[in-house]
């Protein structure tokens, strides 16, 4: 399996936009409404993937670790605020939080996959970084938001809970742990399906890029394995950091639970 992928051009890229007109058309035809927000969806998923492109390759022609490290620490900047925006601002302060949580465990993880496991002949190499760190960013947006959604819906719930532990001398940390343990959970399940059903149900997307450029298949199986485990470290980091943020937020110098509002 040497031969390189066939070149897609404009036009190709506008015969797949086919199968989004066949979406919308199903949508009007049913009268779901949501067809004008697919289409500027679409639109949106073009000229975003096409200039992440061009400057992914300018990036990798560059072979900077300035310039990587510069084009990571943006994606990185861009989840963080994402996934701020999703939990809320309710939570003062929250955008070093979610930053703190998001840019430790893509480090940590990324860190191990390249210098640990992938071992390429320099660790700087652009295509190795940007792959992980974007796969892991990928996950690390939707896995944090649910892990801080899920907290401030807990504790909000079981309030009374909460400051029946505190009265009998329980500390901040002991009288949240089982709702911090529920959102750390409810936020790495999805992860932890995707480990069980990859490669039984689906093919991975890491996996299906690799066979499209005509990577050998085991070898390509290798590096999903990798990605997987990688996604894996980042949310559970990710997830562990973003709760303790939070949950410190909600308790006072008297160790007192205060609303966040």
């Amino acid at each position: 399996m040497n031969t390189l992928p066939r070149v897609l051009d404009v036009l190709d890229l506008a015969w797949a936009f086919g199968l989004i007109a066949i979406s919308i058309g199903l949508l009007q035809w049913h009268r779901v409404g949501i067809g004008g927000q697919l289409a500027l969806a679409a639109a949106r998923s073009i000229l975003q993937l096409l200039v992440m492109g061009f400057g992914l390759q300018v990036i990798c022609q560059l072979n900077n670790p300035l310039v990587t490290g510069g084009g990571i620490c943006v994606m990185a900047i861009a989840t963080t605020i994402a996934t701020s925006n999703r939990i809320g601002d309710r939570v003062k302060s929250l955008l070093p939080i979610v930053g703190g949580a998001i840019f430790t465990g893509l480090i940590v993880a990324v860190g191990y996959t390249i210098l640990v496991v992938i071992k390429p002949t320099s660790w700087d190499q652009p295509q190795y970084l940007l792959a992980c760190a974007g796969i892991c960013l990928g996950y690390l947006l939707n896995n944090t938001a649910v892990a801080g959604e899920r907290l401030i819906s807990e504790i909000d719930r079981h309030t009374a809970e909460i400051e029946t532990h505190l009265s009998l001398g329980a500390t901040p940390a002991q009288s949240i742990a089982s709702y911090r343990q529920t959102a750390i959970k409810s936020a790495l399940l999805p992860t932890i399906d995707t480990l069980m059903v990859a490669g039984l149900v689906t093919i991975p997307g890491f996996l299906t890029g690799e066979l499209l450029a005509n990577v050998q298949p085991v070898n390509a199986a290798g590096y999903q394995i990798v990605m997987l485990f990688m996604v894996m470290a980042s949310n559970t980091i990710a997830a562990i950091f973003v709760t303790r943020g939070i949950a410190n937020r909600y308790f006072n110098q008297s160790a007192q639970l205060q609303p966040l509002d």
